[in-house]
């Protein structure tokens, strides 16, 4: 595998110093879902209603990156059959040595958002969905799955498409283990966060957690997406269920303030990696160009630094706005 991403990765975007976002432009990637393993990112991202489900691209320096193939293409056997439409925000996660596994959500045929999980040999698949829809709520939609291990315990992290629902309600972002290599839930479903600041809005979304020391943090995004007040806040725990405590200041990272064809704006739906060998952190979101925002155009992905404050412990963003300048590359 990295021998065929060597063929594919063509230094386009960088000088070997610098890089200018977004590093993937042109085409629509919303909801990058991030996983490092053997030296490699992949990246894979909403598709829609697409013939080809969930490309995913793969990248040596989180700068140039190069679409290898689909979650499941268009001839795939192992596609969900229970899903009908509407595949959004997939994330691949290593569960063992032989297994990956691709969490997402899509639409069931009666209608209902529901969250999915697909298993697969490798990062690139080929992908087989478990047969049944992984989070269904008759009546009640449920979104952007994520997955975080701690210790010898799993967690699967979702989104109650509360937003969705006639009338509106809340959306709480929830968390509960799984078993058999991520597949199963049991247990406690634990309530994390919901949109609760007033710059949230209707909705809190796309949740991403990481552990820096003994600290859980989850970066999740609110505001609605087609919306340039789209934009990604933190909350923080010393428990991976919570309680979370929000950063009073979100948000972290949100619109540029400039105004030329080069910014951006609704930054959101992240990942947060760090790096093998030099542990430096960087967020990987979709964000609008300023003036192309909403239906018809290209959410496009961008890379940048984030810093946790060694006295107050908590992760920011430089000017809290995505970089549009030459920014020094990221230091793998």
């Amino acid at each position: 595998r990295k021998e065929q991403i060597a063929r594919f990765v063509t230094n386009v975007k960088d000088n070997g110093e610098t890089y200018v976002n977004p590093v993937v432009d042109h085409v629509d990637t919303p909801d990058p879902g991030v996983l490092y393993y053997s030296g490699v990112y992949y990246a894979a991202t909403t598709s829609g209603n697409a013939p080809d489900k969930f490309p995913i691209r793969a990248s040596t320096d989180l700068v140039n990156w190069n679409l290898l193939g689909y979650v499941f293409p268009q001839d795939s056997n192992g596609a969900p059959k229970w899903a009908v439409s509407d595949f959004w925000a997939p994330e691949i996660h290593f569960i063992n040595e032989g297994q990956f596994n691709v969490y997402f959500a899509a639409r069931n045929k009666n209608g209902t958002l529901c969250v999915g999980v697909a298993t697969g040999p490798t990062p690139l698949g080929p992908f087989s969905d478990i047969g049944e829809p992984l989070v269904y709520t008759p009546g009640m939609g449920n979104i952007d799955a994520s997955f975080f291990r701690d210790g010898d315990t799993d967690y699967l992290i979702w989104k109650r498409d509360g937003n969705g629902a006639i009338p509106p309600v809340g959306t709480p972002i929830f968390i509960q283990q799984v078993v058999n290599n991520g597949t199963r839930r049991v247990g406690t479903i634990h309530t994390a966060i919901t949109n609760d600041q007033a710059w949230e809005g209707m909705l809190v979304e796309g949740p991403w957690i990481v552990k820096n020391g003994s600290t859980y943090y989850m970066f999740y995004s609110a505001n609605g997406y087609t919306s340039p007040s789209y934009a990604i806040g933190v909350a923080r725990s010393q428990a991976i269920t919570g309680p979370y405590t929000k950063l009073e200041s979100n948000p972290i990272l949100h619109h540029n303030t400039a105004v030329s064809t080069d910014t951006f704006v609704g930054p959101g739906h992240c990942s947060v990696v760090q790096t093998f060998n030099s542990k430096k952190w960087y967020i990987i979101f979709h964000a609008w160009h300023r003036y192309e925002v909403g239906s018809g155009h290209n959410r496009v992905m961008l890379v940048d630094e984030v810093e946790f404050d060694d006295k107050n412990g908590w992760p920011s963003i430089a000017f809290k706005q995505p970089t549009y300048t030459p920014t020094p590359i990221p230091q793998i």
